[in-house]
């Protein structure tokens, strides 16, 4: 079975696992109601041509635009990796039927756009919230999660820190379930810092820490420090030896 096959049944796993046993079972499941074609406001992402998706408008500076597929009170916010954009996430985002689904690109800092996204939507009538992200994506989430509280957090090998600044204190101060999973051997790091996170988190009681085997090796990293390419997470998933 391909990587990319591996990949997609983690995230499902992970983003349904967390979700909704975890986090999002109350208030029943709101029958997803058929959107609009995409409209202008989301022509730039040609992935999104006759899927439905309709635009949201983040007001800040920059103002963000987001796309939401499905709907109801229960949302899922994708949060890309640096050098990928909403795109490389939305074959998984639609196997989430029955939540609203947000997948957006970065208009300014990671954290601060994942945070603006998961404002806007408890504003907008969403109850319980979930963020998925991958590397940099996931270490934004860790850290606009830290402040938002959010019903769920899954961690796709994020590394030690977001443009220099330590991710470990964030996990600490989360207060929702949280999966984080990684590769075994990851060179940038995520296998070494994710044991860290979950032990940060453990005051909490709420982490599960994973970590797959034989990962895919990714492209050198960009000057930035967060890595490009796609997070590898194929399988078999077995628990973290916290203890190594």
């Amino acid at each position: 079975m391909s990587s990319s096959t591996y990949i997609g049944r983690a995230l499902v796993l992970a983003a349904a696992a967390c979700v909704v046993l975890a986090a999002c079972g109350s208030g029943g499941h709101a029958r997803p109601t058929p959107a609009p074609p995409a409209t202008n406001a989301l022509a730039q992402w040609p992935c999104l041509a006759g899927t439905g998706a309709t635009p949201l408008t983040i007001a800040g500076t920059p103002a963000l635009t987001a796309a939401a597929l499905g709907s109801g009170s229960r949302a899922v916010v994708f949060v890309n990796e640096s050098d990928q954009d909403l795109c490389s996430w939305l074959a998984y985002a639609k196997t989430l039927t029955g939540y609203r689904v947000v997948l957006y690109d970065y208009a300014g800092t990671p954290q601060g756009d994942a945070a603006r996204v998961g404002g806007y939507l408890r504003a907008h009538g969403v109850t319980a919230v979930g963020f998925v992200g991958a590397s940099q994506g996931a270490k934004a989430a860790i850290m606009a999660a830290a402040a938002s509280h959010p019903q769920a957090v899954v961690s796709l090998s994020a590394e030690a820190a977001l443009q220099g600044t330590p991710i470990a204190p964030y996990a600490a101060r989360l207060t929702a379930p949280a999966l984080f999973v990684t590769a075994t051997g990851d060179e940038y790091g995520a296998a070494t810092s994710t044991p860290g996170f979950e032990k940060a988190d453990a005051g909490q009681g709420q982490a599960a820490g994973r970590r797959a085997g034989d990962g895919a090796r990714h492209r050198p990293a960009g000057p930035a420090g967060d890595r490009p390419g796609r997070h590898p997470v194929p399988r078999p998933l077995r628990p973290v030896n916290t203890g190594e």
